[in-house]
């Protein structure tokens, strides 16, 4: 049956992916993990949650356990799943799915593999107390040479609406923003 809202096209560019929040207990307060990327990898130097994109026949719950186990080099055991987060579909047909679970290993102990430059945690307390800093942005149109403007009433003047996205930023060292900041704000705000 054909989708009467979104035609099969948009659903051959969707990409999708999971993260994990990994959560870790450091001298008895809860702690979010995070990864920089390393310099081998797109956006190299940022911040992200442990993470990619969902296998054929893998769930997406699957797939954030998986990505967490080959990036920080865990075993199975070492990770507790505990629940799903959110989701974010944004404008370049990009799927994210985050769910959280507990690493049970010290911080010390984890290694990575060459996709992480290095780990660092933040205590959740904090991240609760020093919400993010939001600049609301506008989507540009930027239409092709060959748009068909004389198919729309008004053609070139017709009164397209602008939409607009909000970028998050963690004032951290090393800074959390974008779409790991987004789902970072997700999750800490549903701990209240």
């Amino acid at each position: 049956m054909k989708n009467l809202l979104v035609d099969d096209e948009f659903y051959d560019k969707i990409r999708n992916y999971a993260v994990l929040i990994p959560i870790i207990e450091i001298n008895g307060k809860d702690h979010i993990l995070f990864e920089v990327r390393s310099q081998n990898i797109p956006q190299p130097g940022e911040v992200s949650f442990p993470g990619g994109r969902v296998e054929m026949g893998e769930t997406f719950e699957e797939a954030a356990v998986r990505e967490t186990m080959e990036e920080l080099l865990l075993d199975y055991d070492d990770i507790e799943y505990q629940g799903y987060s959110s989701m974010i579909l944004n404008t370049s047909y990009m799927h994210v799915k985050a769910f959280y679970g507990r690493i049970h290993k010290k911080i010390e102990e984890i290694k990575y593999n060459e996709e992480v430059e290095k780990v660092f945690a933040i205590d959740i307390d904090y991240l609760k107390e020093n919400r993010p800093k939001s600049y609301h942005t506008p989507y540009r149109w930027d239409f092709p040479e060959d748009f068909p403007f004389d198919k729309i009433p008004n053609g070139r003047e017709y009164n397209f609406r602008t939409g607009f996205n909000d970028v998050y930023f963690y004032d951290t060292d090393p800074v959390i923003w974008g779409l790991t900041a987004k789902l970072l704000k997700n999750f800490i705000e549903s701990l209240d």
